[in-house]
């Protein structure tokens, strides 16, 4: 009995791994692959303050080009579903959304579902820039927004992203950057 006990006491005081940290792991490995797949590379963030994710692209020369893609991953085993069916639903940080409405470089919020191994994006300015978006109540901490269920994360997707990187620095740097 005293020996169990002594067994438990020393489990209790080491760090434990749990489901939620397995779950993390494979939404950014799944990510992972369709950026590596594009041509692309990605950095992990290990100091998260709104972004998981860093992607840098390439041209098709294979030099890196200017601005980065930047991804905030969410995982979970089983997604919510929004009530018309096409969307999912999710609670986003009052934090992250003041942050992601006015940052330059692109911006997506991707939802992982372990269940099925798949993930679902959204391109986060435009969305909430639109009139019909959610806007945070006083005092709230969270404001529900809707990820399309068609917005499927594949080698794709990245190209997509890379081009809406491009339109934003275009936008941002006019036709003659720094000069």
């Amino acid at each position: 009995m005293r020996l169990a006990r002594k067994r438990k006491d020393a489990q209790d005081r080491r760090k434990r791994r749990t489901p939620e940290h397995v779950i993390a792991d494979q939404s950014l490995v799944h990510v992972q692959q369709f950026i590596a797949n594009a041509g692309f590379t990605s950095e992990a963030v290990t100091k998260d303050y709104g972004y998981d994710v860093t992607v840098n692209t390439f041209d098709r020369d294979g030099f890196i080009e200017g601005g980065s893609i930047l991804i905030q991953l969410k995982a979970s085993e089983v997604l919510t579903p929004y009530s018309d069916g096409l969307h999912f639903a999710f609670d986003l940080d009052v934090r992250d959304y003041h942050l992601w409405k006015g940052e330059p470089n692109p911006v997506f919020l991707i939802l992982y579902e372990a269940s099925t191994r798949r993930a679902y994006w959204l391109f986060v300015q435009p969305y909430l820039k639109r009139p019909d978006a959610p806007k945070p109540r006083a005092n709230a901490k969270t404001v529900r927004i809707k990820i399309p269920k068609i917005n499927k994360v594949r080698t794709a997707f990245f190209r997509h992203a890379r081009r809406l990187k491009a339109e934003a620095l275009k936008a941002i740097l006019g036709a003659k950057p720094y000069g």
